[in-house]
């Protein structure tokens, strides 16, 4: 189970005093509320039931479970607010429009095939630059930036306009990680991934991919899964 931290950061980016402890407490509630009883409507599952990850703790046998993210999820709002105002100096980028890039929805056209997509950021740089950031709840930061160049051609697709770095917001560790050129990824390139994609997916071509299978909520009905469990 997990709670999208990006809802609870919206709501906070929309009010003038997010710093207030009060405040928070009560937009990590309120969220926290929603989406426990969306889940369980669509589910039929009370939260006890619903599959969690991370690893046992004594502190946290049953895993990250609603207790674990009571307690912790909490804390990765806080780290948002002090990230937002520790002196780093980007703001959020604002859309034609007047749109300010915050979950920003859109579905470019990519080689021929429609990618939805939702971007949880865009920020300016001091210095003009736009840089795409992804808020991540996970332990460990991508080791792919193909996600972040996605996001950027579909901004150049849709806006006209390319942000050239690209950056993941580590809920876990209240930073970013290194500052990502994107320009590398050309449109081309990102329209050559994203076609394949689409063919293989119309093929019914799905190739395992072994070195996530840790991550994968299937690796049980998987048999390619070694482990087994």
């Amino acid at each position: 189970m997990t709670i999208p931290i990006e809802e609870v950061i919206a709501s906070v980016e929309s009010e003038n005093d997010p710093k207030s402890p009060a405040f928070l407490d009560q937009v990590w509630k309120d969220t926290w509320d929603r989406v426990k009883e969306a889940q369980i409507a669509s589910t039929g599952q009370e939260t006890a039931l619903w599959r969690t990850a991370g690893r046992a703790t004594k502190a946290h046998p049953n895993k990250e479970d609603e207790s674990w993210w009571l307690e912790n999820g909490r804390e990765m709002l806080d780290s948002w607010v002090k990230f937002r105002t520790s002196g780093l100096d980007w703001s959020i980028w604002e859309a034609p429009g007047g749109i300010p890039a915050i979950e920003i929805v859109m579905t470019p056209d990519i080689g021929g095939v429609p990618v939805q997509m939702a971007i949880d950021r865009v920020m300016v740089t001091p210095s003009g630059e736009l840089v795409v950031v992804d808020l991540k709840t996970g332990q460990r930061t991508p080791s792919s930036d193909l996600q972040l160049a996605i996001y950027a051609v579909g901004m150049e697709k849709t806006f006209g306009i390319r942000p050239q770095y690209g950056t993941y917001w580590m809920a876990r560790q209240g930073a970013t990680s290194s500052l990502i050129d994107l320009d590398f990824y050309t449109a081309e390139m990102i329209e050559q991934i994203v076609t394949g994609f689409d063919k293989a997916r119309k093929d019914g071509l799905f190739l395992p991919n072994y070195s996530h299978c840790v991550m994968c909520g299937f690796k049980k009905q998987c048999q390619w899964n070694k482990e087994g469990k």
